[in-house]
């Protein structure tokens, strides 16, 4: 009986139990369900107010005191909405900024209510040099970092390629480049034809967007290589053909017969006998070379024009070293065209002696379209910032060489100008023989006699190799 007591006792106890364990989850369920509709309540309301902050970003209120607060990857992030405002509207940033509370969470990866941070899932060590950006204009990136990923960093943050520092190698081997500058699609807002000279400029300055660029490579290094090609050959002896010319002291012009030899006239490679006068001719390249300079030179003129006329800031694109490259190799062309519009052309231009050497030197320029190579190939553009960055380097060596050249040239001059035959005739007649001998080539046209002066010799052959030993290191380091 006792026992059947108990039994009871404990079965009340253990319902009891059960029904204030029941009552006790409606509890925790309602004051659960009143926490969630509190917090509902409390994140529209800052939503509200994100958003309300967020138009008041848009509309430059308060935008001192404006903070952008973001999580790459785990790591904080403040920025002032200022210094995103500051680049403009194009960057990703600078276009999430004017979103909504709403919109910004679709592009968001995901969102932090207790710090209130827009989270994306990306490496923050490459974020660190964006946020540098923002902060001084300018994307510093270190070598260790991989190229092509860094490159997918900065499209995706959309930041042009064109803002890494030319400190910053390899990356910056790029800059000198006019590749990849697609982002800065708003340079165009509110030009004429604004869309068809995008596409243009797309093509012809080698943007990421441009199906074209390939081709347009292909072509331009194809002239270039043909300008250059005949350009070499036409100064060969086998390929050229003597001038066309008005005889000395005749009144009928004198078509001199084709080179070697005809028609009973006695010629050589320079003169030819006619009425018993002797007349100097002038061995030219072969027509065929001057036909295709003038087709590559009207390539070369075409596209400076049509690169010109769709740039969007002209004095920027005239200042541009490959495009001065580009001016440079066609001004020869421009001055012979001119000239002939002025009634100099042709064989008048010897008459006119400014005119003719004029013509001449520009004709050396001819040989700078080499250099338009640069604009297709990374490695010689990264080679001539290599160059650039050792500016300081080169500039020490320079002053060394001079002040070496000078010293052993003044000492060899004194050793030797007393002795018989000698090359050494002043002091800068000397400066040959030093910078030939520093830079130990040697060629043998001038050498010291005395025992004195093969001493000296010597020094400058140690002092050469010192010389340039050294910056070739720093070169190298720049380089890598």
């Amino acid at each position: 009986m006792a026992g059947g007591t108990a039994i009871a006792a404990m079965r009340d106890d253990a319902s009891y139990g059960e029904r204030r364990s029941i009552a006790g989850y409606h509890r925790r369920y309602k004051d659960q369900k009143s926490r969630t509709e509190s917090h509902r309540l409390w994140v529209e309301k800052n939503s509200f107010d994100r958003e309300r902050d967020s138009m008041e970003i848009t509309d430059n209120i308060n935008v001192e005191n404006a903070i952008m607060r973001l999580n790459i990857g785990g790591s904080s992030y403040r920025i002032r909405a200022k210094s995103i405002l500051k680049h403009g509207p194009s960057t990703f940033l600078g276009k999430f900024l004017s979103l909504s509370h709403e919109k910004r969470l679709k592009w968001a990866d995901s969102y932090f209510e207790d710090s209130q941070e827009y989270f994306f899932e990306r490496a923050p060590r490459y974020f660190e040099s964006i946020y540098d950006f923002y902060a001084t204009g300018r994307v510093h990136v270190p070598k260790e970092f991989c190229f092509d990923k860094y490159m997918a960093e900065l499209k995706f943050w959309s930041i042009s390629k064109s803002k890494i520092s030319n400190c910053c190698s390899p990356f910056n081997q790029y800059c000198l480049l006019p590749m990849a500058n697609a982002l800065e699609k708003d340079l165009f807002i509110g030009l004429y034809c604004a869309n068809l000279r995008r596409k243009l400029w797309n093509v012809l300055e080698g943007h990421e967007s441009s199906k074209w660029w390939k081709t347009f490579e292909i072509t331009s290094t194809s002239f270039v290589v043909l300008s250059i090609a005949a350009l070499i050959l036409g100064s060969i002896p086998d390929f050229q053909v003597p001038e066309i010319a008005v005889a000395a002291h005749s009144i009928a012009p004198a078509t001199y017969p084709t080179y070697p030899n005809s028609n009973g006239q006695t010629i050589s490679s320079t003169k030819v006998f006619k009425y018993s006068i002797d007349v100097p001719v002038e061995m030219v390249e072969h027509p065929v070379f001057t036909y295709i300079e003038n087709i590559c030179v009207i390539y070369f003129l075409l596209e400076y024009l049509i690169r010109f006329l769709v740039a969007p800031q002209k004095l920027i694109f005239a200042r541009t070293f490959l495009n001065i490259i580009d001016l440079l190799a066609v001004l020869p062309f421009i001055f012979e065209l001119l000239l002939l519009l002025i009634g100099i052309g042709g064989h008048n231009v010897r008459k006119v002696r400014w005119a003719f050497l004029t013509v001449r030197l520009l004709r050396v320029l001819r040989v700078v379209r080499i250099a338009k190579l640069g604009r297709f190939s990374p490695g010689l553009a990264n080679f001539a910032l290599t160059l650039r960055k050792s500016k300081n380097q080169m500039q020490m060596v320079a002053i060394v060489m001079i002040t070496v050249i000078i010293f052993f040239s003044t000492l060899l001059y004194f050793l030797e100008k007393d002795e018989v035959n000698t090359t050494f005739t002043s002091i800068p007649a000397a400066f040959w023989w030093a910078v030939v001998t520093m830079s130990t080539v040697g060629y043998g046209d001038s050498v010291p006699q005395t025992i004195p002066g093969k001493l000296v010799g010597s020094g400058a052959i140690v002092c050469g190799v010192m010389v340039l030993a050294l910056p070739i290191t720093i070169m190298v380091c720049s380089f890598l």
